[in-house]
């Protein structure tokens, strides 16, 4: 076990933390899963048997910090909800990682997607899994022009796969810019329709017919909006337009979805809200380029993210750059040998995938308080972001987790 900081949330894989819904959902749903175990029995069961049809709805960004300070505000969503708890996310709390745990069940070591940016050996270069684009440039989709193949990167069966195996289909409803791109590919092995929505009102009815079409039939519905996300980033999480944005989205939710659903599309099914991760402020910024001395202990660049580096050492200099940051940057960051954390399970439990160790480095820099680490080449785009995630401090690790009994609406 390595040692962490009080003020660092220990991703909880064995039973409280976002990758372990996939399990959940395919528990109710009486289907066999290959993945982590489900969700502690506190956190679904209370919610009862007979149940036919899941939906997952995933609002990105949507901390547990926010839903405290708006909860009086949300409406009856909340009073309402036979569960209202928390989860942590995974390790990186970055939405990539998290929203391919959401759909294997599997931990970032496991799936081997780690981070918003990793190095891939075979292309000589380091890729943002956004775009799926080398760092240096905009070419979007060029690590799949360079042989990527989406179907078959994240390493671990899609939970699509594996409920539609036992004849239980599953329904996606994101925003229709991203329906098709190279990471929804990934996420959709084994979707059954993959919806392209307008806006969140727009989602919620389609989803609503959906439920109503398909009434009394078993089912999977996964949904998953950005808004708060994208808010948080440039309005901090606690802004008055992110908070704003949280009480319409719950308003829409009780009065545009579980307001307006029929009875038959009530039946047997259960709703569960929560989140990727949560958000924190970050106004302190480290600039690799302020070390010159680390920098010539570096292979590379980092990769990773802003809250979470990747360092990859020069031949023999793995227990230099500890030493360097230990001495100079531990008020910011905590320094863990990229082995140890895996071996620890930071990024999950094994059996972890082949290329995980390739793709954290040597040595991963956990950014403490509101620190970022960061070269001055991406100062200015950076500054305009106000907060973000990443790394394990409370605010980006705990998420909501609500679910409710549709037919006892």
């Amino acid at each position: 076990m390595i040692s962490l900081p009080a003020e660092f949330t220990w991703p909880q894989y064995d039973g409280r933390a976002i990758a372990n819904v996939p399990a959940t959902v395919a528990d109710i749903l009486h289907v066999p899963f290959n993945g982590l175990p489900p969700l502690a029995a506190d956190l679904w069961q209370p919610l009862g048997g007979g149940v036919k049809r899941v939906v997952l709805i995933v609002l990105d960004g949507f901390g547990w910090n926010l839903l405290q300070e708006e909860a009086a505000n949300l409406g009856a969503l909340v009073q309402k909800a036979v569960i209202v708890d928390q989860l942590t996310s995974i390790f990186p709390s970055t939405t990539v990682a998290a929203l391919s745990s959401l759909w294997t069940g599997a931990a970032p070591a496991q799936h081997g997607m780690l981070g918003l940016t990793m190095f891939f050996p075979e292309y000589a270069a380091a890729g943002d899994m956004l775009k799926f684009s080398p760092v240096f440039g905009r070419y979007p989709d060029a690590l799949v022009e360079a042989g990527l193949e989406p179907e078959s990167f994240l390493q671990w069966p899609g939970l699509a796969e594996q409920l539609a195996r036992y004849g239980v289909p599953t329904y996606s409803f994101k925003a229709r810019e991203i329906v098709n791109s190279v990471l929804s590919r990934m996420h959709g092995r084994g979707v059954v329709a993959d919806q392209g929505v307008v806006t969140f009102a727009d989602l919620l009815w389609q989803m609503s017919h959906l439920l109503h079409e398909k009434a009394g039939e078993s089912l999977f519905l996964f949904a998953y909006w950005s808004a708060i996300d994208t808010l948080s980033h440039f309005r901090s999480w606690d802004g008055a337009p992110t908070r704003a944005e949280a009480r319409l989205l719950f308003h829409q939710l009780e009065h545009e979805f579980l307001n307006r659903l029929t009875a038959v599309a009530r039946q047997d099914t259960l709703l569960f809200i929560t989140a990727d991760h949560g958000q924190t402020v970050w106004p302190d910024i480290i600039f690799l380029d302020d070390h010159p001395r680390l920098q010539e202990m570096l292979f590379m660049r980092p990769t990773g993210e802003h809250r979470l580096s990747y360092l990859y050492a020069r031949h023999g200099r793995t227990d230099d750059i500890i030493h360097y940051l230990q001495t100079h940057l531990s008020h910011a960051l905590v320094a863990v040998r990229s082995e140890e954390a895996l071996a620890a399970g930071l990024f999950g439990p094994g059996p972890h995938t082949a290329v995980a160790l390739e793709r954290v480095g040597d040595v991963i820099a956990i950014m403490r308080g509101g620190y970022r680490l960061l070269s001055r080449a991406q100062e200015k785009k950076a500054r305009l972001m106000v907060a973000g995630h990443g790394s394990l401090t409370h605010a980006e690790m705990m998420t909501p987790w609500l679910g409710f009994r549709l037919d006892g609406w």
